[in-house]
């Protein structure tokens, strides 16, 4: 675990294994806000000792889950007696699916793991007025992704909203991820922290993932100076727009984007598998003709 201290009262601590994630937490004036919880119990103890450490674990916890996704909730269960804050679509994605991810990702969980959904839900916002600390709806990476601003400190907290060196895309919500990655813009934040990357000192990363949604939805991508990791990250938003206009009944509007998958599927090494997926994708345009 790697601490980092951020302005006079915020700490973020790394987690490596199974894959970097980062957690927030803020020692408020009456209580020490934890944004996200990780990967299960091991993971918040590793934390909290810390927090001993530093003689800052005595006042009341407040639990903050940006979105429901395994990797940021499954070591709620640890402040199962304190306030759990989240959007009010998250109890729903953990009845529907919880036990399922559980299963699926069992090889990631850090000690013990409780599905332990939020206990206290906002639809806009809660605002703590004399901690100076704001928790707010901002949809993207998911429905319910929701963010935490810091006012006396302007640290800005966006979950996985903003990733390096693209956003994932999940819903054909675009719009309103590119509003709210414009709200960001607006708060003029001194620190950004996400959920995987290194802590941010200015706006350069909302910026280019604004640009990336904006350009997605009305043009081709430019490729020509993609590493593997943007054409990988590409390739499966492309595919996954793709997917859900399909479903939509949008034809035309998914053919675009498979075309595009297949594109960057043909640009791709060539493997037994990426010509069996390559066939695949020229059957889906072939049957939307």
């Amino acid at each position: 675990m790697k601490v980092q201290k951020v302005g006079s009262r915020g700490y973020v601590f790394t987690f490596k294994d199974p894959y970097k994630l980062n957690i927030y937490v803020i020692n408020g004036e009456e209580h020490i806000f934890i944004c996200d919880t990780g990967f299960g119990s091991d993971s918040v103890n590793e934390l909290l000792d810390y927090l001993r450490t530093i003689d800052i674990h005595s006042k009341p916890f407040i639990v903050f889950n940006s979105h429901a996704d395994y990797d940021h909730v499954w070591g709620n269960h640890v402040f199962k007696e304190s306030e759990i804050i989240a959007h009010e679509l998250s109890p729903e994605i953990f009845q529907k699916e919880g036990e399922e991810i559980l299963e699926k990702y069992a090889e990631h969980k850090r000690g013990e793991v409780v599905l332990t959904p939020p206990n206290k839900l906002f639809k806009e916002k809660i605002v703590f007025d004399v901690e100076g600390v704001e928790f707010y709806h901002s949809p993207g990476h998911t429905l319910e992704s929701s963010s935490c601003f810091d006012h006396k400190e302007k640290i800005l907290f966006v979950g996985d909203n903003i990733e390096s060196p693209f956003p994932y895309i999940n819903f054909l919500n675009l719009e309103n991820y590119c509003n709210s990655l414009r709200e960001y813009l607006t708060r003029n934040a001194k620190i950004i922290i996400s959920g995987h990357d290194e802590v941010m000192f200015d706006e350069t990363l909302i910026q280019e993932n604004l640009q990336y949604l904006e350009t997605i939805q009305s043009r081709k991508i430019d490729r020509k100076n993609f590493t593997k990791q943007h054409r990988g990250i590409h390739f499966q938003n492309v595919s996954r727009l793709a997917e859900l206009f399909k479903e939509k009944g949008d034809k035309i509007t998914a053919r675009r984007y498979y075309k595009e998958a297949l594109e960057i599927q043909i640009e791709a090494e060539t493997s037994p598998e990426n010509e069996a997926r390559v066939k695949e994708i020229e059957e889906i345009i072939a049957d939307l003709a």
